[in-house]
C-alpha cells in the first residue's frame, strides 16, 4: 500500500494528480494506493494527524508563502517524499531553504504528459528506496503475500518437516529452501548451532552446555549440538 497525502487549494488539480498517480500504481503487482487530499491548511494537518506517514507527500507552494509550515511539516513527515507544487515564475529561492529538500517538482503550468512523466519518476524513487530498505530485510512469500522481516527481529531459522521456519518473538513463517544454502545468504551474526537451526547470536541471554541449549529469550531455547559448542564458548 502506498499512502499518498496532496495539499492543493485546485481540487481540480488534485484529481489530476490522484488520476496519474493511480494509472502509475495499478501496474505495479501487489500494490495499492490511499489517497487523502487536503485544500487548506485546517485540512492538511486534520490528514496528517488521522493518517501514518505518507510515502508520498504532495505540497503547493505560493509566491510570497511563509516557509514556516512547509519546514514544519517536512520534519513531521520527515520519511516522506515530497514533491513541491508552484507555479515556474516563483524563485527556487524561495522554497529551497535549509531543512526543506523537496524530492520533486511540479512547476504550473503543465500538462497531463508532463505531470504522467514527473509521477513516474516521483513512484519510482518510492520504490528504489523501499526495494533498498528491504534489501536490508528478510523476505517470506505467504498465501497472502510478501512478509518482510527485519534481520534483527529474527530469533532462528529451523529446518523441519521438510521445510525452512523463520522465528521473531511472536510469529513463525514457513518457506522452502535448504538450511545450508539459507545459512550463506545470512548477514554477519548468523550462526549455525545445529544441523536443524541457524541463530541470531545478537538474540543470546545464555549457553547452557550442561543441556545442550541456549537460551534466546522471551522464553524461546534452542538445542546446540557438540559440534558447534565450541564455536558458543565465548558467548556462554
Amino acid at each position: 500500500m502506498i499512502q499518498v497525502v496532496a495539499y492543493d487549494r485546485r481540487a481540480a488539480e488534485r484529481e489530476a494528480i490522484r488520476s496519474s498517480l493511480w494509472k502509475k500504481i495499478e501496474r505495479l503487482p501487489e500494490e495499492d494506493m490511499e489517497f487523502r487530499e487536503a485544500g487548506n491548511s485546517a485540512e492538511l494537518l486534520t490528514v496528517i494527524e488521522e493518517q501514518s506517514m505518507p510515502d508520498l507527500l504532495y505540497y503547493e507552494f505560493l509566491k510570497g508563502q511563509p516557509v514556516t509550515e512547509l519546514r514544519a511539516l517536512r520534519k513531521r513527515c520527515e520519511n516522506s517524499l515530497l514533491m513541491l507544487i508552484a507555479d515556474a515564475a516563483v524563485s527556487p529561492l524561495e522554497y529551497l531553504k535549509p531543512g526543506i529538500a523537496p524530492d520533486s517538482l511540479l512547476l504550473r503550468p503543465f500538462t497531463g504528459e508532463m505531470l504522467s512523466e514527473i509521477n513516474g519518476e516521483f513512484v519510482q524513487t518510492h520504490l528504489d528506496r523501499t526495494e533498498k530498505e528491504d534489501g536490508e530485510k528478510f523476505m517470506v512469500e505467504t498465501k497472502s503475500g510478501k512478509i518482510f522481516l527485519p534481520f534483527p527481529k529474527i530469533v532462528y531459522f529451523e529446518a523441519r518437516d521438510k521445510k525452512l521456519f523463520v522465528r521473531t518473538a511472536d510469529e513463525e513463517y514457513p518457506f522452502y529452501g535448504t538450511i545450508d544454502a539459507l545459512g550463506e545468504t545470512l548477514p554477519a551474526g548468523f550462526r549455525r548451532c545445529h544441523r536443524s537451526y541457524i541463530i541470531n547470536t545478537a538474540k543470546i541471554t545464555r549457553v547452557d552446555y550442561t543441556y545442550n541449549e541456549i537460551e534466546m529469550g522471551d522464553g524461546i531455547v534452542v538445542p546446540v549440538s557438540r559440534r558447534y559448542k565450541k564455536e558458543f564458548r565465548e558467548i556462554g
